[in-house]
């Protein structure tokens, strides 16, 4: 995404966007993206921008096989309706920063991760988004087919050299040779059940005999030494295995993870609401849900920069936490958290709700800090009522949080 970012001119593609008309550096970008999505097996790499519940196509890279299903390229500005709002509106906010922004993304074209990068002209004015989209299942596909690979070439190879060595050993190793016999047997006593490649030493015997005993004594030296490195590649390949699942296992943490406050992601959350609607109807279930909405972010970000918006962003998730602090916490927007109340917050839920309140109102208010360290959030809290879904209860928190949100702009004028 970068190196898309230092190949193309941006004034040029602003001033396409702005004519309507494509022009030779256009032309060229199309070519380079084209290429990209193959060469770098993605599946999608375009640049776009929303605007009036629409997202509008700047350059959209067509892969080989769409090429040849007779496919081209998408027109620039040609528009998409297929974005939910929320969707469009998590582009927008994307396009006002200047880090490369990831996220997973669920539409009718499937579940992918998505990385976006804001585009800016000369004069600094955001008009558009790199994005790359990874195909999750193909993502999952791609690991799974590497370990399986790694596990079958491993035992392809241990049968095929196990085959060989029978066979080897059946038709050369003959006749009343006791010295070759010897060295032979010693060599596999010390080899059974032993992994350590420096141990499979074949003792060669001393045997001048200048015909075929002499030629076989010699290859079963050889075939030691081959041995050894069938079992370092083995080694090596069980490591390769070990090292894919690690990174697998990795990247599913990643993803249950906030990047910036390491609290629950949004995917994380919907894992939680699937067992929330589990105890649900087990009738079991008994929690609530606080819905809070940082206030003032855009104004930090805008007035402050983006680090310090960071800073507004984690130290209000730390007074979160804090308060919080028996309950699980999810980051599912920029500036929106969730906590899932149970147990014992659950039962202080309201006192608790008071104390976010009471705290939040006096971190606001104190002029002593600096503004991006001055946290503001609404906050809506709703419990979960006989004949509620886990979406109902916080469908009611967000409107509970809104409402407040709307109060609180009344009194600020």
């Amino acid at each position: 995404m970068n190196y898309v970012h230092t190949q193309l001119d941006a004034d040029d593609l602003y001033n396409c966007v702005q004519n309507k008309e494509t022009s030779e550096k256009y032309n060229q970008l199309q070519q380079l993206l084209n290429g990209m999505v193959d060469e770098f097996e993605l599946f999608y790499l375009y640049i776009v921008f929303p605007k009036d519940s629409l997202m509008y196509n700047v350059v959209s890279a067509t892969s080989a096989a769409e090429r040849a299903r007779g496919e081209t390229d998408m027109p620039l500005l040609e528009t998409s309706d297929a974005y939910p709002l929320q969707e469009l509106q998590k582009f927008e906010k994307v396009m006002q920063q200047s880090e490369i922004a990831f996220f997973e993304e669920d539409s009718e074209w499937g579940a992918a991760y998505t990385a976006c990068k804001s585009l800016a002209n000369s004069e600094g004015k955001h008009f558009s988004l790199i994005c790359a989209d990874i195909s999750i299942e193909e993502l999952h596909k791609t690991v799974n087919s590497y370990v399986l690979y790694n596990v079958v070439l491993t035992l392809l190879l241990a049968l095929i050299f196990g085959v060989i060595l029978i066979l080897w050993l059946r038709h050369n190793v003959t006749g009343p040779i006791l010295a070759l016999e010897r060295s032979a047997r010693m060599f596999a006593e010390k080899s059974h059940d032993h992994k350590a490649p420096e141990e499979l030493v074949f003792e060669t015997p001393v045997i001048h005999t200048q015909n075929e005993v002499e030629s076989l004594s010699k290859a079963i030296s050889q075939m030691s030494q081959d041995m050894k490195q069938y079992v370092q590649s083995i080694l090596s390949a069980e490591e390769k295995v070990k090292n894919a699942q690690e990174t697998a296992a990795d990247m599913t943490m990643l993803a249950y993870k906030d990047a910036l406050t390491r609290v629950g992601s949004k995917i994380a959350y919907d894992k939680t609401v699937r067992l929330l609607e589990k105890e649900i109807e087990e009738k079991e279930a008994k929690f609530a849900i606080v819905m809070i909405d940082l206030n003032d972010l855009k104004t930090i970000n805008d007035n402050y920069g983006h680090a310090n918006g960071n800073c507004y962003i984690t130290g209000a998730c730390h007074m979160i936490c804090t308060i919080y602090r028996h309950s699980p916490v999810f980051r599912i927007g920029g500036d929106e958290f969730i906590v899932l109340l149970k147990n014992s917050d659950y039962e202080n839920r309201l006192e608790l709700l008071e104390l976010a309140e009471k705290q939040f109102q006096e971190s606001e208010i104190d002029s002593t800090k600096n503004p991006w360290e001055r946290f503001s959030a609404a906050l809506g809290m709703a419990e979960y009522e006989s004949g509620d879904t886990a979406e109902t209860v916080f469908k009611r928190a967000d409107k509970n949080m809104y409402d407040k949100k709307l109060i609180a702009k009344k009194n600020r004028k």
